[in-house]
């Protein structure tokens, strides 16, 4: 089938010259992947959640006459009285719109005896308003043909958005009612709990996100955001949740100070100005809406556990430690690169190819940092593989990982890795999905207005050292906490949960 004959190829010819100066590209690879933190002590999944509209997809290119154009002096800000943002870039490459959003109020700030609160909040807004109920307020977006979607993570509700350009004010609309004008419809509570619960039994199922579940419980205290909830405790707060619980956490979290929104598309910057202003206006509070890194975390100490789970046909093994590794760090970019070299790739990365290629031993195997972003998170090194496997491959994950710390990062490995995330980072703007994504990031973790044109440089300018430095700090291998979650009897003999 892949033959020159059957071959198609497009040329893309720009309407305006001029090279790239590399300004107008890029999402972040090295960013967390769905914004503000995805663990939550409520619900948590090991997949993170896309923080962009539901089943959203790309939905348009970068306007070519604006690509030789540094990207800061496209991208207007405007910020109201009540401390809300708005980032507005135009692309009039095709008449839509994406819209990506967030404002301070996850499970973070939620009681702690309350898990899962917040997400259960954030899924209430889209289920009426005092002015419509779930069904209109549905009908009405699904009329048009736009999504708008709410989510909670640790640490902020998360808004996404894309529509028509013409539909810009019946999405806004719809937004500023859903974030300032809820009715909390109990009936619709009680429904949204009894699927919640059902989701998280079929999540207890899973050997990847029971071998997390433990590992956190392992590394943090409750308290800590990235702590996960044991399904049991998880399923019995989502069941006592109440409609003046719900009103609470909204009345002490909820509003405008912390709101910033991001539009790329085929907009009027003054007339999404105004809107905002319109809408927003009147969006005041709450008080405080400070994060501080947590120091629920327990001591760091070398440990193993097995979380039995019969009849599964596969295992799943992390490896992992605290990481002391927070967005704004100096160090941030010199560890990201350190470790999409070590385990970012199961194809191509040292513990990809070795445990993977050269052993057989497993399916699937990656390291990461866990959400470095307001709060440290862990690092870790999950692996799927054989029952009969577990043994070998975590000898040999950990060989690999010595030699790794022993003589840190080639010269090679870094210019790949350097080339790949500044690769990775052009190409995830050629949407207006991704603009969007790349105003917030910048915006939330105050990274500067000239952080995209920046990037690059960023990047290129770690030097090995720098990396060798970090591999020694957070990849410490005779401190690891081990869990294991399978159908594996032979390995029973240690604490079992």
């Amino acid at each position: 089938y892949l033959t020159e004959e059957n071959r198609t190829v497009g040329h893309f010819i720009p309407k305006t010259s001029g090279a790239s100066n590399g300004t107008a590209a890029g999402a972040a690879s090295l960013y967390p992947a769905d914004g503000a933190g995805n663990e939550r002590r409520g619900i948590q999944f090991h997949h993170e959640p896309n923080v962009v509209a539901k089943n959203s997809t790309a939905v348009a290119s970068v306007d070519p006459a604006a690509v030789a154009t540094k990207f800061t002096d496209r991208v207007h800000r405007a910020e109201l009285a009540t401390g809300a943002v708005m980032l507005v870039l135009e692309n009039h490459a095709t008449p839509t719109f994406s819209m990506r959003g967030s404002l301070r109020a996850g499970s973070y700030f939620e009681p702690l005896e309350k898990p899962g609160l917040a997400q259960i909040l954030a899924e209430m807004l889209e289920r009426g308003t005092n002015k419509r109920t779930k069904l209109q307020l549905a009908g009405d977006l699904e009329a048009a043909g736009a999504d708008l979607g709410l989510s909670a993570d640790a640490f902020a509700l998360n808004v996404g958005a894309r529509a028509l350009s013409k539909d810009l004010r019946l999405v806004f609309e719809a937004l500023a009612e859903q974030l300032m004008d809820p009715a909390f419809p109990e009936d619709e509570l009680e429904k949204l709990k009894q699927q919640t619960i059902a989701g998280i039994q079929e999540q207890q199922t899973d050997t990847r996100y029971r071998a997390y579940e433990r590992f956190s419980n392992l590394l943090y205290e409750p308290s800590h955001p990235y702590h996960a909830t044991p399904g049991d405790e998880l399923i019995k707060s989502i069941g006592s949740i109440t409609v003046e619980d719900l009103r609470a956490l909204y009345q002490s979290r909820f509003g405008g100070r912390s709101l910033v929104l991001s539009l790329a598309g085929d907009v009027d910057t003054a007339a999404v100005d105004k809107l905002f202003a319109e809408l927003f206006s009147g969006f005041t509070g709450p008080d405080d809406v400070t994060i501080t890194d947590s120091t629920a975390v327990r001591p760091t100490a070398a440990r193993r556990e097995v979380v039995s789970m019969k009849d599964k046909a596969s295992v799943d093994v992390l490896l992992g430690l605290p990481a002391p590794l927070l967005r704004h760090a100096d160090d941030f970019y010199a560890a990201s690169l350190a470790n999409s070299a070590l385990g970012e790739s199961t194809l191509s990365s040292r513990l990809g190819l070795q445990v993977r290629d050269v052993e057989g031993l497993t399916y699937g195997i990656n390291s990461r940092f866990r959400s470095p972003s307001l709060v440290s998170g862990a690092w870790y090194v999950g692996v799927t593989l054989n029952p009969n496997n577990v043994e070998r491959a975590i000898d040999s994950t950990l060989e690999v990982l010595r030699k790794y710390v022993d003589e840190g990062i080639r010269e090679d490995e870094l210019a790949d890795q350097k080339s790949a995330a500044i690769g990775s980072f052009k190409v995830g703007m050629a949407t207006n999905g991704g603009l969007a994504r790349v105003m917030w990031n910048a915006e939330f973790f105050e990274l500067g207005a000239d952080f995209v044109d920046r990037y690059e440089q960023l990047i290129n300018d770690i030097t090995r050292e720098q990396v060798n430095v970090a591999i020694r700090k957070y990849f410490r291998p005779d401190e690891l906490t081990i869990v294991i979650a399978g159908d594996i009897p032979e390995l029973a003999g240690g604490p079992v949960s």
